[in-house]
């Protein structure tokens, strides 16, 4: 009997690990090949991975944290749809994907915030649509502020803004640290898990090997070191010019930061998306809906009918 018992609980730890392995490989595989070939340029001395498509009104896809280009705007399936009506360029941060990742904190700041700029300069692009979504949000919002004239709108997705920066995004810091010490992406896990839906310690090693497999941990630890150059205060909130919109789960923890964001920003809309969080949001269907919705009454074509509409802080919508 007590022999039975023994061959069962060793069947079922097998069948376990063999699932587990199998489910990280999945993972591992979908990670490592969600990135287009594209092409390259130099940007003040870091070389740069960029994909494009299509042609039209440029829009730029800007990433967020830990991933690239093809598992943020591909693998959701925003570049392909997007490519058919704009010409779409994608690039990865530096730091990450194909991109260089220096490990001086210097090489970061905003100078992903002018890497933009730079590509758009490198493809003759005077003026695109910019999108970023969770970091990227955050850079493109400091885009915004920074190089307003070369920007047709921004949409700075599953990001935000608060007025107590040191307390609401000390989750940045403390990853950085985590990252650079060798001990994962706890503190990201922990933050972005779905509200109301606690992480599991499996779970945060789990896909902190995974992540490690393809990240440079020293050049995120950089990067979150020099985050604060990525604040944008109130007042340049208050003055913003440009078609804004915000697009956020309605189960994502940062939605708070994002709705103080609207509640300031001038000209931005907030549209939710129900039952999404902050890894689901970009794979429902509202949400590329709206993004296309918003580029469509703000593209040269267009523009001067919604201009007559402006849109008010506060502005909250759901998606269907």
């Amino acid at each position: 009997m007590k022999k039975r018992i023994l061959i069962s609980v060793a069947a079922i730890i097998i069948l376990s690990l063999a699932g587990a392995s199998a489910y990280v490989g999945h993972i591992v595989y979908a990670y490592t090949h969600a990135n287009l070939p594209g092409a390259y340029f130099d940007s003040n001395g870091v070389r740069i991975h960029y994909a494009e498509a299509g042609a039209g009104t440029p829009v730029i896809l800007v990433h967020g944290l830990s991933v690239d280009l093809g598992l943020n705007w591909v693998r959701s399936g925003i570049f392909a749809a997007l490519s058919k009506k704009y010409h779409v360029v994608a690039l990865d941060l530096r730091g990450h994907g194909l991109s260089g990742k220096p490990h001086d904190a210097a090489q970061y700041g905003t100078e992903p915030v002018e890497d933009i700029v730079r590509l758009m300069d490198h493809l003759k692009i005077s003026k695109a649509h910019v999108v970023g979504y969770s970091m990227g949000g955050f850079i493109v919002t400091k885009l915004a502020a920074m190089h307003p004239d070369r920007l047709l709108s921004v949409a700075p997705c599953a990001s935000g803004w608060s007025s107590t920066p040191d307390k609401d995004l000390a989750f940045m810091h403390a990853l950085g640290d985590s990252i650079g010490r060798g001990e994962g992406y706890g503190p990201l896990l922990e933050r972005l898990q779905p509200v109301g839906k606690p992480v599991g310690p499996m779970r945060i090693r789990m896909v902190s090997a995974m992540m490690s497999l393809r990240n440079d941990p020293k050049a995120l630890a950089a990067m979150l070191q020099s985050v604060d150059a990525l604040r944008v205060d109130e007042t340049a909130l208050k003055n913003n010019a440009l078609p804004a919109l915000s697009l956020v789960g309605g189960r994502d923890p940062l939605k708070p930061l994002v709705d103080q964001m609207c509640a300031v920003m001038a000209k931005i809309r907030e549209v939710v998306i129900p039952e999404a969080d902050h890894f689901t949001a970009l794979f429902k269907p509202g949400y590329l809906a709206e993004l296309e919705k918003f580029l469509a009454e703000n593209s040269p074509a267009t523009a001067s009918a919604s201009a007559a509409a402006p849109v008010r802080p506060g502005s909250v919508a759901k998606a269907a």
